[in-house]
């Protein structure tokens, strides 16, 4: 789920930076957005990937991998991975988001999102619950996500993700509005 809210990040990220994106003559890596949005992924998107990873590895996981038998660096590559993901999704909508091909900007978050919707579905019964993998799948220990620390861990960092996110998204679309000085 990590990647596909990385990716819809992305694309958004790029989808609002469409101002600048526009009227710039370099790369996409070389504007005054890439560093905002490296920023957020480094800074936001994957601290609150690996605060997730620290408060419950299982759950983290989906219960489908023993957290116990993972190995030493995997929690770093997810971190890692997630901020990537947020980078790989602007790189992946900006070139369109510069022609104003907003079609294939929508497509590929229709598709994205029709992921994330897919993966938070069949996961969602195992995400409402709190446990380890040997709790989960011994049917003994469950306690319900909602009301526990790790509920309110959750919210406070969706509550997080969405405040940054806005203003991400805001502050962008104004560097579109401002003229570019070289």
């Amino acid at each position: 789920m990590v990647l596909w809210c990385g990716l819809l990040l992305g694309l958004s990220f790029a989808r609002a930076a469409h101002g600048v994106l526009s009227q710039a003559s370099v790369s996409s890596l070389s504007t005054p957005v890439f560093p905002v949005i490296a920023a957020f992924a480094g800074l936001v998107y994957a601290p609150l990937a690996g605060v997730s990873l620290a408060l419950a590895p299982d759950w983290a996981c989906g219960y489908l991998i023993d957290s116990q038998r993972l190995p030493v660096g995997f929690e770093t590559f997810c971190v890692v991975f997630a901020a990537l993901s947020v980078v790989a999704g602007y790189l992946w909508g900006a070139a369109p988001s510069a022609r104003g091909r907003w079609n294939v900007i929508g497509r590929r978050m229709l598709g994205v999102g029709v992921a994330f919707t897919a993966t938070l579905a069949s996961l969602f019964p195992r995400l409402k619950v709190q446990a380890t993998y040997a709790q989960y799948h011994g049917d003994f220990g469950i306690r319900p996500l909602s009301g526990g620390d790790l509920g309110y861990s959750v919210l406070r960092m969706l509550i997080v993700l969405g405040l940054s996110t806005a203003l991400t998204i805001f502050s962008l679309y104004k560097m579109g509005r401002q003229p570019i000085r070289d």
